[in-house]
């Protein structure tokens, strides 16, 4: 490894710990994979399960508990390594492509890119995911095909859409049989178990696949809904240096670099057709873009020091850390021995919690949903009902009109059921842990707003 390179990894790696150490909030998704991952540890008896989400990074998380380590120093630790790597490989990739210059920027221009930066503490699948893309790419580089498939197959097994490169692989080996095989069966190898799996869990290998595309569609889309030229915009607002990437395509096309161009376009115009737009999901080609930025500066201005001042300045004053959300609501349970079962409308509530976990928000909150856990209440009687009107999982879609009625007919059914047993009340939303009282049928309770 030469120093370049190494210096960078050091002053990644050093200003990823020192953040880690100020951000310690669990966000949505990672309270998810922690309890998945403890589900998997303890073989469905701790933590809960959401059939949608892919496996791989889940099932890592699940060897902390295995361990008996801190799953979240477990899941930093690896968070980090990967963040580390997609560095490495940005470099050596853009090294192989172009030029050492060109693999210096676009390593720095990754790794201090904020969003690139920020999820290296959440715990989420994006940084995992194109690490594996970038292994990929890089067998892939190199003509060894079977090796594409498994890292390609890896990636895919981290998160979904990064299955897309499979098709952009594919696309430039098809003029050989042979290489199109071995890719193929490296990619089907390392997939089996996984289809394995849903076949005997779900009775279809594909159903889960398809029910994530539909929860794109449901599950909190207008939160999240933003127009389809949203993502270049946001990019560049995100680092003005990726302005480059534009004559860095140009560039890379006329050398012929019809792969690394691809690997941008496609995925780009993938996220770009989904109504759920967070600028995370960019991760998953922002080393190929920072490539083709560094690359298309580098070929205008013949020069790097500006572009480093540059990159760190906007790193520097886009810096912040997300203040520690104290809130006991969330980790109300954690600790407490609990007869019965506990409904919850936040994942990070059902983590803490551990067992006899029940998910309220998932797979949607709908108006259909709010009638089915009235019915769900009175049947099954659970000890506890953590209530959190304040994010999505139990917020109502704006095209149900009839959702807030059955919502607070819902609500009201839980106020006349159950005693209030902890609260934080806010102007706009509220966070309620309830306990049952009494076990007085609700059927007839089904009218009133809280």
């Amino acid at each position: 490894m030469d120093r370049k390179i190494a210096t960078v990894l050091i002053i990644s790696l050093i200003t990823r710990l020192i953040y880690l150490f100020l951000d310690k909030n669990i966000w949505w998704d990672a309270a998810v994979y922690l309890a998945m991952g403890e589900h998997i540890a303890s073989l469905g008896s701790l933590g809960f399960w959401e059939p949608i989400r892919p496996l791989l990074w889940p099932f890592m998380l699940s060897y902390a508990y295995i361990l008996n380590i801190n799953p979240l120093i477990w899941g930093h630790i690896w968070s980090t390594i990967f963040s580390l790597g997609c560095i490495y490989l940005t470099y050596t990739i853009a090294k192989k492509l172009f030029n050492e210059r060109t693999a210096l920027l676009s390593s720095i221009l990754l790794s201090f890119t904020w969003t690139f930066f920020f999820f290296n503490a959440r715990l989420y699948t994006e940084i995992p995911a194109v690490f594996f893309a970038l292994c990929a790419y890089w067998y892939f580089l190199k003509e060894q095909n079977f090796e594409t498939g498994i890292f390609t197959a890896l990636a895919f097994l981290t998160k979904f859409p990064e299955g897309v490169i499979l098709i952009i692989f594919m696309l430039f080996s098809l003029k050989s049989l042979r290489k199109t095989f071995w890719l193929l069966f490296g990619f089907t190898l390392v997939v089996i178990p996984y289809f394995a799996f849903n076949y005997f869990a779900y009775g279809s290998p594909v159903d889960t696949l398809i029910f994530a595309q539909e929860f794109l569609k449901y599950a909190g889309i207008w939160i999240f809904q933003q127009p389809w030229w949203w993502y270049p915009v946001a990019i560049l607002k995100e680092n003005v240096l990726f302005v480059f990437a534009f004559a860095g395509i140009l560039f890379a096309l006329y050398k012929k670099k019809y792969t690394l161009v691809a690997l941008v376009i496609i995925p780009l115009l993938y996220f770009s057709t989904m109504p759920h737009k967070e600028l995370r999901f960019a991760i998953l080609f922002f080393p190929f873009l920072a490539i083709l930025a560094a690359y298309g500066y580098q070929k205008i201005f013949k020069e790097t020091t500006s572009f480093i001042i540059i990159c760190l300045l906007l790193f520097i004053a886009g810096e912040y850390v997300e203040v520690q959300d104290t809130n006991p609501y969330f980790n109300y349970f954690e600790g407490k021995d609990i007869d019965g079962e506990i409904l919850v409308t936040h994942p990070l509530s059902g983590y803490y919690a551990q067992e006899n976990v029940t998910l309220m928000y998932y797979p949607w909150f709908n108006s259909s949903q709010a009638e089915y856990w009235v019915e769900y209440i009175e049947e099954k009687k659970p000890a506890y009902i953590s209530l959190d009107t304040c994010e999505g999982g139990f917020l109502c879609p704006p095209e149900d009109i009839s959702c807030k009625e059955k919502q607070d007919q819902l609500v009201n059914t839980i106020n006349t059921t159950y005693s209030i047993e902890w609260q934080k009340l806010t102007p706009h939303c509220n966070y309620i842990i309830y306990t049952r009282t009494n076990l007085t049928s609700i059927k007839e309770n089904l009218t009133g707003v809280i």
